[in-house]
This record gives structure tokens, sequence and C-alpha cells, in this order.
């Protein structure tokens, strides 16, 4: 049983050993990626370094691999509604003072189902409501005055 025990510890060191080296190999073939490709069918080819730099993104659509996302900073849409919509939209805007009056205001906007954007600017902040409802904002208006808050109603419209 000792003999045993003797070689075991290092069979199992040679057979961890082993599995690195073979998971290495693996995960980092010697192959370069575009040999690769050419080698599972598509006609890739490169006429020079530049090239290779400026078809990269080309180059990995084709190659359809799961699972990675483009880095995108800001996404910017231009929506052609053909004509402008009849319904005015309305800005309800609330100049808050304190943590209590945030959380005033998010309950009703809770209670009432409508989404907002919260607009901080050094030390003062403004909550700002967009809801093609004028009913639903002025009786907003009029439950945040039950708790001492004030807001304006004012038409929407985009600054350019």
């Amino acid at each position: 049983m000792r003999r045993f025990t003797y070689w075991l510890f290092p069979l199992i060191a040679a057979a961890v050993a082993a599995f690195i080296v073979i998971f290495m190999v693996q995960i980092n073939p010697s192959v370069p990626l575009s040999e690769r490709f050419s080698a599972e069918g598509k006609d890739v080819s490169f006429g020079n370094a530049g090239a290779e730099e400026s078809s990269w993104l080309e180059r990995f659509s084709q190659s359809k691999e799961k699972g990675y996302f483009y880095p995108v900073n800001e996404v910017h849409l231009v929506l052609d509604a053909g004509e402008t919509p009849s319904v005015p939209n309305y800005r309800l805007t609330v100049p808050l003072k304190d943590s209590y009056e945030l959380f005033c205001v998010k309950q009703e906007l809770h209670n009432k189902a409508l989404p907002y954007f919260l607009q901080r600017e050094g030390d003062a902040m403004t909550l700002l409501v967009d809801s093609n409802d004028q009913n639903t904002l002025a009786s907003l208006v009029t439950k945040l005055k039950t708790y001492q808050i004030t807001a304006t109603l004012s038409p929407y419209t985009e600054e350019k």
C-alpha cells in the first residue's frame, strides 16, 4: 500500500501537467487565424497588413462566431415618421429639494405607471415626466400639491 501511495501523487501531478499542456495547445493553436478560416473552406486573402487591419470587421462578420458584442457607447436613430403627430406631448417638471420629495414623486409616478427622467446638475435635482395625456399629468400636479411639492406642466417641444 505504501508503494501505491508513493507513486500516486507523482502520477496525479503528471496527469494534471499533461491536461494543462493539451488544454493550452487547444486554446492557442500554432496555426494563424486567417489560415484556419481558409482551411474551413472560406476564401480569405489579404494583400498586405493594412488590408488585414481594415477588414477585421468583415472577417469577423463572415466567421459567424457567437458571443461577441460590439462596444457601443451611443446610438443615434433618425426616424422618418412622415406626418407630425396630431397629439401634442406634455412635460411635467418637478424641481426637487430633498430626498423626501423625490420619494413622494416616485411613489405617485409608480401608481400612475409613468416613466420619468431624473436630471441632476450639481446639487439641484429635477424630475422630468413626458406624456401625451395632459389630464394624467394635471392630476399628478394637483396630487403633488397635497405634498406641498411644486410642479409645472408645459407643452413639450424638442430642443435642437
